[in-house]
């Protein structure tokens, strides 16, 4: 089982680990009743736990920053700045 995903962001390809791609899916999931962009982020990065890969589109990158900006700046470790860097 590979312990990185890679995450297409706008063109971009960003090397996550494992577990803050899984703590990032189960954030968007909490709010997948809310709004259909964490939904739809929640399953993309679902389906990149199994397999190994996601490219995220405009909503879902929305979504991703929400989650991130989202309770403790630290929650995520430095893979969350990577990832703001990415989209800003």
């Amino acid at each position: 089982m590979t312990q990185t995903i890679e995450i297409g962001l706008d063109g971009k390809v960003i090397v996550v680990p494992r577990d803050v791609v899984s703590e990032l899916a189960a954030a968007a999931a909490a709010r997948a009743g809310v709004s259909e962009r964490h939904r739809d982020l929640s399953l993309h990065l679902h389906r990149a736990l199994e397999s190994g890969r996601a490219s995220l589109g405009h909503g879902e990158l929305r979504a991703l920053v929400a989650v991130l900006e989202e309770g403790h700046p630290d929650r995520f470790g430095s893979a969350a700045a990577e990832l703001r860097g990415a989209v800003a």
